[in-house]
């Protein structure tokens, strides 16, 4: 414990004289331990994929055609139940990018429980068959072990939020083989902002998790791109036109993604059984599109190679999108990231094969539309265009094919959200009231209303009520503010207890002066009930008071139904800040 205390004292002390170069030295800290977080996490998947189907590869397809119907049922199934059986004993939900965006702009910590049991989670659902990815996964496990770092240093919470960012940009780093784009996937998706300071330290951390990974693995290629080459300049708004197309299929993933997962929390079945049915009915469906099982780099590379007709493609990207959200949404743990990637790779492959069969003169091969739709769909899912170009690049190595992706990569982004302003990410944020957008204060005031916390046991005084009544009245009560109203209960002013003192001390006679005689009795500033805090707290910053009436607007007159207290605006804060938790 006092070598503990030590390195912290030591490590204070460093921080501030050297800032940047401690900072620096933390993230490749959170580097390598992200890139051996995936290495371990990898090994997890192939050590249960070569016990199960005897496959050690992630490219499962070839060796998968081989397998009997009712291994693809049963494991999967399996597979669901060990997650369940493990989240429910463990107490724990299955984690996903959003936490840690939520992690992240509330500058909250991640446990670092969080990242062995989302490893040994996703390695089940990964290993079993699951049709997810292990992009997402890895994400959540290097934000758990930058946190860890984080905790241990005692970070401020603005640092810790940094290196928690780091641990995310080590981990999908280190399993896209790409390091600028985990960087920017830090930067864009997590963080929001891309100054120098901020960068600095993501770049540093995704490139340690990439070496780190890179020598365990290898350095190679994942996916190989097709020869790509522009036929005619009229191929551009081909592309545009595409990006239209994915956009419309980004949204239906996500919207029925959200669907399925909501169908399975109202089920009235034990909670550990849920990831097993939806294995099942995962794996019924491969018995028909074998392609659909596992990570699904196989069959993107079979699409990308023109090996799969591309008439067929269309049936693909809805199954593999029933069958992502079967496993998904059921509760297994895994990310959306490649199955993106699959359903783009579909997408594209399908889109690219009519304009060949229309327009054979200047519309390119399918397979060149297949590689394009990749990075449309995933920067359509997640909102991140920047992000999957560099990604794209990246898995690829190849960057002659730079213009009808940056084309088609904004179209779809542009207009994916302004038919869901969420991605796949916010879409469960959203719905518990936080809008990342808006930042922490706004999101969390305009989630609740003033309905939710008006005090309704309040003193009112009717405007014939003499002085002295309301000096008795008054004694011990929780609020400052005192409204008045008519024989209808229809408010008609407000008395404070600064006014109440003044006229206490001016000599008037108490039993004659009446509550209409003083206080505020024009432009009282009022809330509604339906208001949120955070349109009540503008009202607040017109007049400095503490008190607000909370009133129904009715024909003849503002009907009182309640008092808005500034100081329970701040408790309803920052209890919502403690108790806030995503609808998963």
């Amino acid at each position: 414990m006092k070598l503990v205390n030590f390195i912290r004292l030591k490590f204070s002390y460093l921080i501030t004289k050297y800032e940047d170069v401690v900072i620096i030295t933390v993230a490749v800290a959170i580097g390598v331990a992200a890139g051996l977080g995936n290495i371990v996490f990898r090994s997890l998947i192939h050590f249960l994929q070569n016990t199960l189907y005897g496959i050690e590869s992630e490219v499962m397809l070839y060796n998968l055609q081989d397998t009997s119907n009712w291994k693809i049922v049963v494991i999967p199934a399996l597979g669901g139940l060990a997650v369940g059986i493990i989240t429910t004993v463990f107490k724990s939900n299955v984690h996903s990018v959003a936490d840690v965006i939520k992690a992240i702009s509330l500058h909250r910590t991640l446990s670092p429980v969080t990242a062995v049991l989302k490893t040994i989670t996703s390695a089940i659902t990964l290993g079993t068959g699951g049709s997810a990815g292990r992009e997402g996964p890895i994400i959540m496990i290097g934000a758990s072990l930058g946190s860890a770092v984080g905790q241990f240093f005692k970070f401020s919470h603005v640092r810790m939020s940094s290196a928690t960012a780091c641990g995310a940009a080590g981990g999908i780093a280190a399993t896209f083989n790409a390091p600028m784009g985990g960087a920017m996937f830090a930067a864009e998706v997590l963080l929001g902002k891309y100054g120098v300071r901020t960068f600095s330290p993501l770049i540093v951390s995704a490139v340690t998790a990439t070496v780190v990974s890179r020598a365990y693995f290898g350095d190679e290629i994942t996916i190989h791109a097709p020869e790509y080459v522009l036929k005619s300049p009229l191929e551009l708004p081909l592309y545009a036109l595409m990006g239209v197309f994915i956009a419309f299929i980004s949204v239906f993933f996500i919207r029925f993604y959200y669907k399925v997962s909501d169908a399975f929390k109202e089920m009235e079945i034990p909670k550990f059984l849920k990831p097993a049915i939806g294995g099942l009915f995962m794996g019924i469906i491969a018995i028909f599109c074998i392609n659909i099982m596992g990570v699904g780099y196989g069959t993107i590379i079979e699409i990308l190679q023109n090996k799969i007709p591309w008439y067929i493609l269309i049936v693909f990207v809805f199954l593999k999108i029933v069958a992502t959200s079967l496993t998904l949404g059921s509760g297994g743990s895994g990310g959306q990231l490649v199955p993106s990637l699959f359903i783009g790779a579909s997408a594209g492959g399908f889109f690219g094969g009519v304009l060949h069969y229309l327009f054979p003169g200047f519309a390119g091969n399918p397979e060149t539309y297949a590689l394009v739709g990749m990075g449309a769909m995933l920067a359509a899912v997640i909102r991140a265009p920047i992000t999957s170009i560099l990604i794209l690049f990246e898995i690829t190595q190849s960057y002659h094919i730079v213009l009808p992706v940056m084309v088609t990569c904004i179209i779809a982004n542009l207009i994916s959200s302004r038919i869901e302003k969420d991605s796949m990410f916010t879409y469960s944020l959203s719905r518990a009231g936080f809008n990342i957008d808006h930042g922490v204060e706004k999101s969390i005031l305009e989630s609740i209303k003033v309905k939710n916390i008006m005090l309704t046991d309040i003193i009112a005084f009717n405007d014939n009520t003499p002085l002295v009544e309301i000096k008795k009245s008054i004694e011990k009560k929780p609020h400052a503010y005192f409204p008045v109203i008519d024989d209808n209960g229809y408010l008609t002013g407000v008395i404070s207890l600064n006014d109440l003192k003044e006229e206490i001390f001016s000599g008037k006679n108490m039993e004659t002066t009446l509550a209409k005689d003083f206080g505020a009795r024009k432009n009282i500033i009022t809330v509604s009930p339906e208001e949120t805090l955070e349109q009540a707290m503008r009202d607040f910053g017109i007049k400095e008071v503490g008190d607000l009436p909370v009133v129904e607007m009715e024909e003849n007159g503002m009907k009182l139904v309640g008092l808005l207290r500034r100081s329970d605006i701040i408790i309803a804060y920052n209890k919502k800040v403690v108790d806030f938790e995503p609808d998963k």
